[in-house]
């Protein structure tokens, strides 16, 4: 059993087709926890399956910006300005006689649009920039994400992994909660331990909480001994079950989750929920982009 904090992580964007798809398959793969997969070459092959067995979800992770000048005198600026404007998907903006479109590339495969990758460009300040977070938490939060149906989301599948292998360490990784105090000692592991004069026993609440996990990855890794699928076994995991999820969206999107989830302006969050977003300001802060999806006065 492990137990470790949450985390939040800016996912970098990289130009060219070839970073479209770079960043799907670095999202793909955090739902089978296949990343040490990725290889100098292995990103199209990746997408090319997923398009190939119809699984267009993680697409939507793959931010395309396109950039065209607008010829009045051709009959087919209207075309390309209205099927994006039409695409609740999409986002579309005019200066200078330029249009500028943030789309994703499921929308590009879905109806048969890719042509439009010609007008592939680096994003400037006329595009709606989307930006895409991979956050470590537990499973209760990750079931308030989900509810910002705006976003576009890739998850950890307790269906497919195996926790019991070795690329999961064989054991089940939890996280710790707002409340749980990981400098005192746990006296369940060892309650034959002395106890230092400087260190203080565990409280009840987090004694207990620990032996809960134990209990539940210990029927979990015996379900699996004993024939039990993983996508069976699960049903023993708790809330407090680590999980990885990325989340994908609109600078727009992100400052009305922010709204929501930071500032709190339709009341408290979940102390947990608040922690998270508070290390995904910090992101922000850091990768300087939190004027973009931040309301900053």
């Amino acid at each position: 059993m492990k137990l470790i904090k949450q985390k939040a992580e800016l996912l970098p964007w990289e130009p060219g087709i070839e970073g479209i798809y770079k960043a799907i398959e670095r999202v793909g793969r955090t739902c089978y926890k296949s990343e040490d997969k990725i290889a100098e070459g292995s990103a199209k092959p990746f997408v090319d399956r997923m398009i190939a067995s119809n699984h267009l979800a993680m697409l939507e992770h793959g931010t395309v910006y396109l950039t065209k000048e607008v010829d009045y005198t051709s009959s087919d600026y209207l075309g390309l300005e209205n099927k994006y404007e039409s695409n609740k998907y999409t986002k579309v903006s005019y200066n200078g006689g330029m249009i500028y479109i943030t789309t994703n590339l499921r929308v590009l495969v879905e109806n048969d649009w890719l042509d439009d990758l010609k007008y592939l460009s680096d994003p400037d300040e006329y595009h709606e920039m989307r930006y895409s977070f991979k956050l470590i938490t537990d499973r209760g939060v990750s079931h308030e994400l989900v509810r910002h149906r705006v976003f576009s989301f890739a998850q950890e599948s307790q269906r497919y992994c195996n926790y019991s292998k070795e690329r999961h360490g064989g054991e089940i990784t939890f996280i710790m909660p707002s409340w749980y105090d990981e400098t005192k000692i746990p006296i369940f592991k060892n309650p034959q331990a002395v106890i230092e004069k400087n260190m203080v026993q565990q409280d009840e609440n987090s004694n207990i909480f620990e032996m809960a996990l134990r209990d539940a990855e210990i029927y979990y890794l015996d379900l699996l001994v004993s024939g039990a699928t993983p996508q069976e076994a699960r049903a023993v995991l708790p809330n407090a079950t680590k999980t990885e999820i990325c989340m994908t969206g609109f600078a727009s999107d992100w400052r009305y989750f922010f709204d929501l989830r930071y500032f709190e302006t339709t009341g408290k969050v979940h102390p947990d929920m608040k922690k998270l977003t508070q290390l995904m300001y910090s992101e922000a802060e850091k990768h300087g982009i939190l004027s973009d999806i931040i309301n900053i006065v």
